[in-house]
């Protein structure tokens, strides 16, 4: 129903103190999501998840995305940013407990097909959830997909993943 979206080369950009804010910003939408099964999230954004490195990606604590179903993460084509899942951690653990479905998406790859059109003509719906967040809608943008009847189907054992609406 709700795509949360961090674009990768803006966020690239950012200040290392907004890279926090970013986090903290995921995490306030996160807690608006009241019940999983009745808003089903997608969040998208470059390199690492849960990285306690900014510059790698984003430094989002468990508790700011734990109520969100898919968590994606891209590989950035103009940074260092790049998906690197760590099986060990407890982040990861936490994935798993929790039921998030996990992708990496490397956009570069030949037969990887990434439509960010599509999420770029969408209507920002960052300040009509968070009106104090707007000096960050360059960064974060929230699509409303609830119409669309959005669609994730996989293959684990080919790891093959569409997203179709």
């Amino acid at each position: 129903d709700q795509i949360i979206y961090v674009k990768s080369q803006a966020y690239q950009e950012a200040p290392m103190e907004q890279k926090y804010d970013i986090a903290r910003l995921v995490g306030k939408l996160n807690r608006q999501i009241d019940e999983r099964i009745e808003k089903p999230t997608m969040i998208l954004g470059p390199g690492r998840w849960g990285t306690t490195t900014p510059s790698l990606g984003v430094p989002v604590k468990f508790a700011e995305i734990n109520n969100i179903t898919v968590m994606a993460e891209t590989a950035y084509e103009g940074g260092n940013l790049m998906p690197d899942l760590s099986f060990g951690t407890h982040f990861f653990q936490d994935l798993v407990e929790a039921d998030i479905f996990y992708v990496a998406l490397f956009p570069k790859k030949e037969d990887v097909v990434f439509n960010k059109q599509i999420l770029d003509d969408m209507p920002n719906q960052l300040t009509n959830l968070l009106p104090e967040s707007g000096k960050y809608e360059h960064i974060v943008k929230v699509c409303d997909t609830k119409e669309l009847n959005l669609q994730i189907m996989c293959d684990v054992l080919t790891q093959r993943v569409v997203c179709f609406y």
